[in-house]
């Protein structure tokens, strides 16, 4: 009976270390992860190359249009959805819902959604979707965490060499 116990608290003191040491807005799909279905279906994460994460849903719900409307990113709603390349997006209003309708490729966040700075480097580093930065009328997102701030870091360097860089990797990365 005792050989059953031990890997029975190993485990569960394994989920809890992930549940403890994720990121904080990773923290409920940490859990998720041990109770979730195994059939809900597979990953989006890197459908057409884009960064989506496995839920299929864009900039992690906030609205595409806000960061160039009110210039910060604000949270969308379910009810005010588009999807663009079998990408999934949620809007504020049903207004700005339109607005990307009418010309989705000025609102999707360039590079496929992944960090700028990080194609710059020739990689794909996830992102927080709070960091951000509109450049030459494109949305750019950046990792953000504890210990890194890529829009800092893109900001103390060349940003038009950093740009060149970046659209290069992505061409190579998403085969456009």
């Amino acid at each position: 009976m005792s050989r059953l116990i031990l890997p029975a608290v190993l485990f569960a003191s394994l989920i809890g270390a992930v549940v403890l040491f994720a990121p904080q807005h990773e923290k409920a799909n940490a859990a998720d992860a041990v109770t979730r279905p195994a059939d809900k279906g597979a990953s989006r994460a890197y459908l057409h190359s884009y960064n989506i994460p496995s839920s299929g849903l864009a900039l992690e719900g906030y609205c595409p249009v806000a960061y160039f409307a009110v210039k910060k990113p604000v949270l969308g709603k379910p009810e005010y959805a588009s999807t663009y390349n079998d990408v999934t997006y949620h809007f504020v209003s049903a207004d700005a819902k339109e607005m990307f309708d009418e010309d989705p490729e000025h609102y999707i966040p360039a590079y496929g959604g992944w960090c700028a700075f990080g194609m710059a480097k020739q990689d794909k580093f996830s992102v927080d979707p709070r960091n951000f930065k509109i450049v030459n009328d494109r949305l750019l997102v950046f990792l953000k965490n504890k210990n890194v701030d890529a829009r800092e870091i893109w900001n103390q360097g060349d940003e038009r060499a950093n740009l060149a860089k970046a659209a290069a990797h992505w061409k190579k990365v998403s085969g456009n």
